[in-house]
C-alpha cells in the first residue's frame, strides 16, 4: 500500500546547519555542495520540496549582488527580529491552510531564523578601522 502524506507531516530532520553557516558567510560554493547533500537526503514528497525551494531561494538571495529588493537583506539583524520572524515562519508551518509544500518552505525559513538566533548578530565593525584607536 503506498504511503498518503498526511497534513502534518515535516520534511524529516536534517542537518543544514552547514548550509547556512555557508549561506550566511557569502560562502557559495559551500553553500551548493551542501544543498546537494541536502537533495540526496530528503525523499520526494510536497513538504520536502517546498523546504528544497526555500534552501535554493536562501542561495539565490546569497548569489545576489543586488540586495535592493531582498527582504532579509534589508531588515536590522538582530537577535530579536530573528526570534520575531522565526516565530512567525513557525506559524506559518503549522497553518492547515497551506499546502505540504508551502508548509515545507516556511520550515526551511524557521530553520534558517533559529540559525541566525544561535549565531547572533554580525559583529558591528567600525566605519574606518583606522580611526577605531
Amino acid at each position: 500500500m503506498p504511503q498518503v502524506e498526511s497534513p502534518t507531516q515535516a520534511p524529516p530532520a536534517v542537518n543544514t546547519d552547514r548550509f547556512f553557516e555557508a549561506i550566511n558567510e557569502r560562502r557559495i560554493a559551500d553553500a551548493e555542495k551542501e544543498l546537494d547533500t541536502i537533495r540526496v537526503i530528503l525523499p520526494p514528497s510536497g513538504s520536502t520540496q517546498g523546504y528544497l525551494k526555500a534552501l535554493e531561494g536562501l542561495l539565490l538571495t546569497a548569489k545576489s549582488n543586488e540586495d535592493k529588493y531582498l527582504y532579509l537583506a534589508k531588515m536590522e539583524r538582530t537577535v530579536k527580529n530573528f526570534k520575531t520572524l522565526r516565530k512567525d515562519f513557525a506559524a506559518q508551518t503549522r497553518n492547515s491552510l497551506h499546502g505540504e509544500f508551502d508548509r515545507g518552505y516556511f520550515q526551511a525559513l524557521e530553520s534558517y531564523m533559529k540559525s541566525l538566533e544561535r549565531a547572533g548578530p554580525p559583529e558591528e565593525q567600525p566605519a574606518n578601522p583606522r580611526k577605531a584607536n
